[in-house]
């Protein structure tokens, strides 16, 4: 298993991209589209947050299997959240 710093690393690189995206379709449109923009990368910041808190709690320290099932989940549930938050981008 890789570190949990690389991970949260990881993490906090994805939602700071996600984050230029999101102001540069900013830069991009024509419409005012800067309040649904901001309140988009609060909800990145908030989920990138949440998720890099999650990677240090883990249980059963002791079970590897437990812990290898934590991360499987927190795994999923990144690349469920990302995805939801790509698809709010490609609406914008």
């Amino acid at each position: 298993m890789a570190s949990r710093r690389k991970l949260k690393k990881t993490m906090q690189f994805v939602a700071s991209e996600l984050i230029t995206e999101v102001f540069f379709k900013t830069l991009l449109s024509k419409n005012d589209i800067i309040e649904k923009t901001d309140k988009m990368a609060v909800e990145i910041t908030a989920m990138a947050s949440e998720f890099r808190a999650r990677a240090g709690r883990y249980d059963g320290k002791d079970n590897p299997k437990i812990v290898k099932e934590y991360y499987r989940k927190l795994y999923a549930d990144w690349n469920g959240a990302v995805d939801k938050i790509v698809k709010e981008i490609d609406k914008l």
